[in-house]
């Protein structure tokens, strides 16, 4: 599903674009990896957009030139496709929690068996 935020006016010689990204991989000692998404704007304002599922982490902000107003905010997309606000630790425990889910659930079964299914449903 396609995740947007809007992102207001902001004067570029202060602030960088706003952006967003998507957490792939998170090691274990280490930062999370990211994948970005695209800002749609310009500095009269826009929005930033990412493909993802219910469940993924996303982290949208904006540099401050200054270094005392950068925003990096941490999300949990929700079934809806809205944004749930979390913490770094959360979004961590979160990834942990699901990293289990993210392998392949048909991976238990044998091809047979998944063909067996199949013919199974279509019959009924």
């Amino acid at each position: 599903m396609r995740i947007t935020q809007s992102f207001g006016s902001y004067n570029s010689r202060r602030y960088g674009r706003p952006w967003i990204s998507k957490i792939i991989s998170w090691p274990v000692g280490d930062k999370a990896e990211v994948a970005w998404g695209s800002y749609l704007g310009n500095d009269n304002g826009g929005e930033v957009e990412i493909e993802a599922n219910p469940g993924d982490i996303i982290r949208t902000g904006q540099k401050d030139g200054r270094g005392n107003g950068t925003s990096a905010d941490w999300y949990i997309v929700s079934l809806d496709g809205s944004l749930n606000p979390t913490t770094a630790a959360k979004a961590k425990a979160h990834w942990e929690s699901t990293k289990i889910i993210k392998t392949n659930p048909l991976s238990a079964f044998s091809t047979e068996e998944l063909i067996a299914e199949i013919s199974r449903r279509n019959s009924v």
